[in-house]
């Protein structure tokens, strides 16, 4: 399988070891905004003065995944969180009768220098987080996101720098080819792929081997913690190939270093030592080719946020804020 192709079509898989119900408590259900045309669900927790802080999900992840203690920590720190699920995923706008993607098609668009058909690009989704920003109200935020989502995030501080005060990137892809993907194709064989005729089940199935998988192998993998978090994603969102159109748009991007390069924002670039997707020297790479970027490796931590990451990852983020006043 190709290696882009690879990555376009793994979950995100986010433990977190916290009790799965402190997802919802103390905390508003989702609302649903009309923005960048698409339905976007999001919600929003913390100090009502508090600094906001806008979380991007990567791929295939939805809002309730962030873990609860991340969350709490930030709300400690001073900041009013948002979240929200990208559009293809959990209660946001989904793309279903474009069904799969045809990567034969994609990868032949791709050789032949042509813009692939795609129902929507990562540009639309980098879209999405400031047309949110708009209907919020929020006229500069702190950007975080993780995976795919740090792609959206820096996307987002290259297009609308006066829109980002500060960046942080968890297990960041720069896009070199040179750069290995999977970093660990061993642990991540175990994945089962997506098929037309997946119900609930295969899902569920699929996205608990992605957790597994994905997970640093000191930090822990906890199934009776991720197995209910897990079947409430399954519950609000089913959609086999949601996933697979984000990593599409993704993939197309390509080598990312001379978008990446504009970027004049203070930026962290976070990266578990133990991710089997994406090799630490990406986010190193990242950070090399951003001016400026900080880059902290959290040894044990794989392709997830571990609870028991969660202070090092939140002190790391409180203090890019303050670098960015």
């Amino acid at each position: 399988m190709h290696r882009l192709l690879f990555f376009a079509c793994l979950p995100a898989a986010f433990a977190a070891s916290a009790n799965v119900a402190a997802v919802e408590a103390g905390q508003t259900s989702p609302a649903i905004v009309q923005a960048n045309g698409v339905q976007l669900a999001y919600r929003i927790t913390g100090p009502a003065k508090g600094r906001p802080l806008l979380l991007i999900a990567g791929t295939g992840m939805q809002l309730i995944e962030w873990p609860p203690e991340l969350i709490d920590r930030l709300h400690r720190a001073g900041f009013r969180v948002i979240v929200f699920d990208n559009r293809d995923a959990g209660a946001s706008t989904h793309f279903s009768r474009a069904g799969s993607p045809d990567w034969a098609a994609i990868f032949g668009a791709l050789g032949a220098g042509k813009r692939p058909d795609l129902p929507y690009t990562a540009d639309d989704m980098a879209n999405d987080a400031v047309a949110l920003l708009d209907r919020l109200r929020i006229a500069r935020a702190d950007l975080l996101g993780i995976s795919g989502g740090a792609t959206i995030a820096a996307l987002v501080a290259e297009t609308r720098p006066d829109r980002v005060r500060s960046l942080t990137l968890i297990a960041s892809n720069s896009g070199n080819p040179k750069m290995p993907m999977p970093a660990d194709p061993a642990r991540l064989a175990a994945i089962p792929p997506p098929s037309p005729n997946d119900g609930a089940p295969q899902v569920l199935a699929r996205r608990f081997a992605g957790y597994r998988a994905l997970a640093g192998r000191s930090s822990g993998f906890n199934a009776e913690v991720v197995r209910p978090l897990i079947e409430q994603t399954v519950a609000r969102d089913a959609d086999p190939f949601g996933f697979a159109r984000q990593g599409a748009a993704m993939l197309v991007l390509g080598d990312l270093r001379p978008r990446l390069a504009r970027i004049r924002t203070p930026t962290l670039v976070i990266h578990g030592g133990d991710d089997p997707l994406i090799s630490p020297r990406s986010g190193r790479d990242v950070a090399d080719t951003i001016a400026g970027a900080r880059f902290i490796a959290i040894e044990g931590m794989g392709h997830d946020l571990p609870s028991t990451k969660s202070a090092t990852i939140v002190s790391a983020v409180q203090a890019n804020a303050v670098r960015a006043r």
